[in-house]
C-alpha cells in the first residue's frame, strides 16, 4: 500500500510540472505577443504622424532646401528637404525636391520614413 501512495505521489509532481512548463509557456508567448502588439501599434501611429507631416509640406513648410523638426504626442519628427542626387533638367515650373520625412519613438528607435518629391521654388 506504500508503494501505492508514493508513487501517486510522484504523478501528482510529474503532472504538477507538466502544468507548470505549459503554463510557462503560455505566459512567455502571451508576453511575446503583447510586446508585438505594442511595437505594431507604435508604428503604425508613427507612420499616420508621418503622413500628416508630411501633408504641411508645401501648405505651411516651405519647399526649400532645409530641416524643419517638432514633436507629436512625444514622437519627435523630422522633414528634411534636399536636392535630389541626380537633378531633372532646369524647367520654367520649378525645382523638384526630395522631401524626407523620419518619425522616432520617444526613445530615438526609428519607427516610420516617408520620401517622396516636391515641386518648389529654384535652387
Amino acid at each position: 500500500m506504500e508503494r501505492e501512495s508514493g508513487s501517486a505521489l510522484v504523478e501528482a509532481l510529474i503532472g504538477s510540472a507538466i502544468v507548470a512548463l505549459a503554463l510557462g509557456t503560455m505566459f512567455h508567448s502571451v508576453v511575446d505577443s503583447a510586446a508585438r502588439n505594442r511595437m505594431a501599434e507604435e508604428k503604425r501611429f508613427a507612420t499616420m504622424i508621418a503622413q500628416s507631416e508630411l501633408a504641411t509640406v508645401g501648405p505651411i513648410v516651405p519647399v526649400a532646401p532645409g530641416v524643419t523638426t517638432g514633436l507629436s504626442l512625444g514622437f519627435p519628427w523630422r522633414i528634411q528637404i534636399e536636392p535630389m542626387a541626380n537633378p531633372l533638367p532646369a524647367s520654367n515650373a520649378g525645382t523638384v525636391w526630395r522631401v524626407t520625412v523620419s518619425v522616432r519613438n520617444p526613445k530615438g528607435r526609428q519607427l516610420a520614413s516617408i520620401s517622396t518629391l516636391a515641386l518648389g521654388q529654384g535652387s
